[in-house]
């Protein structure tokens, strides 16, 4: 009796001893992982507040609105900041119908086939290649071949090509997120495949490719290497800065913020570049915030959902 005891005993001790390890290595886990996020914010907040203090000395209205100068103390980015969202408009009207179009033919039109492979292996591959040779290429051919000189309109040209795949990935992914359900009872109520296309699937999936579009931009905003070849690194003197030719030399603010801190060539170069950088910071968290604020709203505006 007493073995029969022993026998039936055992495996309940084992079991207990394998739940507290269990709930150790789990409680260890969350440990770790709740440390991690917290780094991250920690990381973000410890950035953020570095550059407020480097730089919120420079800001001021004649700082972000005034002009340059390239011999004395004094001078703004006005002209920069301009251009960074001349060349980010004319990139989006750019990139975003072709990224659209070709994501909704990707997802919505092409059968499974070696043509539909051939695109996506070209977007990833588009994909991969570095900025600052996506900006020798625009130098190559817009800058040199195409006779564009430095120019917004060859900047906006080249953050095109480097930013096409990323935004017609995302449009394929938000088009996938919509149910089949939903195309299914479209074409049950006689409506063609573009009607519930642009009428269903579209609105369903408004708040991805809003927050895709808004982010992309915040990365179209910052870029520079790509820049530098061929949107140019000077800017026109007076009223001329704030031309709308799209054939004039376009310095944008990050852009500037490296030329300034390779050249050195004026004397206050530590403000310019330290008011410059919280200034490209905060526009491009603004990016971030507002990527999620209107994805949530257009997604309970078309959707109902929260």
């Amino acid at each position: 009796m007493a073995n029969a005891l022993a026998v039936t005993e055992a495996p309940a001790i084992k079991t207990s001893g394998n739940a507290r390890i269990r709930r150790t290595v789990d409680q260890l886990a969350t440990v770790f992982l709740w440390g991690a996020a917290f780094f991250i914010v920690l990381l973000l907040a410890v950035f953020i507040i570095y550059m407020f203090y480097l730089g919120s000395g420079s800001i001021s209205w004649h700082f972000l609105f005034g002009l340059p100068s390239e011999m004395t103390a004094g001078g703004g980015v006005g002209p920069e900041i301009y251009n960074s969202f001349y060349i980010l408009f004319m990139t989006l009207l750019f990139t975003v119908p072709i990224s659209l179009a070709a994501g909704i033919y990707l997802q919505e039109y092409a059968a499974t086939g070696r043509f539909r492979q051939a695109v996506q292996f070209s977007a990833e591959s588009l994909a991969t290649v570095p900025s600052i040779v996506m900006g020798l290429f625009g130098l190559l051919v817009f800058v040199q071949s195409l006779h564009w000189g430095f120019s917004a309109l060859a900047g906006a040209v080249t953050l095109t090509l480097l930013n096409l795949p990323a935004l017609m990935r995302v449009t394929q992914e938000a088009l996938a997120s919509v149910p089949d359900t939903y195309r299914e009872a479209s074409m049950g109520l006689g409506g063609t495949k573009w009607q519930t296309i642009v009428r269903v699937v579209l609105p369903s999936a408004i708040g991805p490719l809003t927050t895709g579009i808004v982010l992309v931009s915040g990365r179209i905003f910052g870029e520079t290497a790509a820049l530098i070849y061929t949107a140019g690194t000077s800017v026109a003197h007076g009223m001329g800065a704030y031309d709308l030719n799209p054939f004039r030399s376009a310095e944008t603010l990050a852009v500037h913020l490296w030329y300034t801190h390779s050249e050195a060539l004026i004397p206050d170069v530590d403000r310019v570049g330290n008011g410059s950088a919280l200034v490209l910071l905060v526009m491009v968290l603004i990016f971030n915030v507002l990527a999620r604020v209107v994805g949530r709203a257009l997604t309970v505006r078309f959707t109902g959902k929260a």
